[in-house]
C-alpha cells in the first residue's frame, strides 16, 4: 500500500479512505485465517481430509472426478488425498452403480472424525459470536453471507468457477 507523499517524494499518494478500509479488511482475514489455521491445528483431522469428509457427508458417493470438480481441486491431488483418506479408513470406495467409475463415501469412523472436527470449529464459532448482542449476531451473519457470496464471485471471476 502507498503511504503519505512527503515533500522529497512528490509521487507517492496518500491513500484514500477506501484503501485503508480494504487494507485493514485485508488485516481481519488474515488474522481470521491464523485463528482458523490454529482451529485446523488442533483438529483431529487435517485440512485435506475435512474437506474431502465434508463433502461426501451429503450421503452422495463420488468419483475422483467429481470429488475434484466439487472441490476446485487438480485430480492429481484428489486422487493423492482421497487414497490416504482411504489409507486411514476415513472413507471407502466401492464400484458405482451403472459406472465404471470407483466412488467414495465416508466410513463410520470418517463420519464420526468429522463430527468431532466440526464440534471443535462450531465450539470455536459459537465463542466468537458470543461477543455480539442477539440482533449483532443476525447482522452480521446477514451481512458476513453477502460478503462472502461476493468475494467468492470476485475471486473467481477469471477462473470461470464460481464462488461458493
Amino acid at each position: 500500500m502507498e503511504t503519505s507523499a512527503t515533500p522529497s517524494d512528490p509521487l507517492r499518494h496518500v491513500p484514500d479512505a477506501a484503501q485503508r478500509q480494504d487494507a485493514w479488511l485485508l488485516d481481519q482475514l488474515l488474522r481470521l485465517d491464523v485463528h482458523r489455521r490454529a482451529v485446523d491445528h488442533r483438529s483431529t483431522l487435517g485440512t485435506a481430509d475435512s474437506r474431502l469428509l465434508w463433502l461426501l457427508s451429503d450421503g452422495r458417493a463420488r468419483t475422483l472426478r467429481e470429488i475434484a470438480q466439487d472441490l476446485r481441486l487438480e485430480q492429481s491431488t484428489v486422487n493423492r488425498q482421497a487414497n490416504a483418506a482411504l489409507a486411514a479408513g476415513l472413507v471407502a470406495r466401492r464400484k458405482g452403480e451403472g459406472s465404471a467409475g470407483m466412488v467414495f463415501n465416508p466410513t463410520p469412523e470418517g463420519k464420526q472424525a468429522l463430527d468431532d472436527a466440526t464440534d471443535f470449529a462450531l465450539d470455536c464459532c459459537t465463542r466468537g459470536l458470543q461477543v455480539l448482542e442477539p440482533e449483532e449476531r443476525q447482522r452480521f451473519l446477514g451481512m458476513l453471507r453477502r460478503f462472502i457470496a461476493a468475494y467468492g464471485i470476485a475471486a473467481h471471476a477469471d477462473s470461470g468457477a464460481g464462488g461458493g
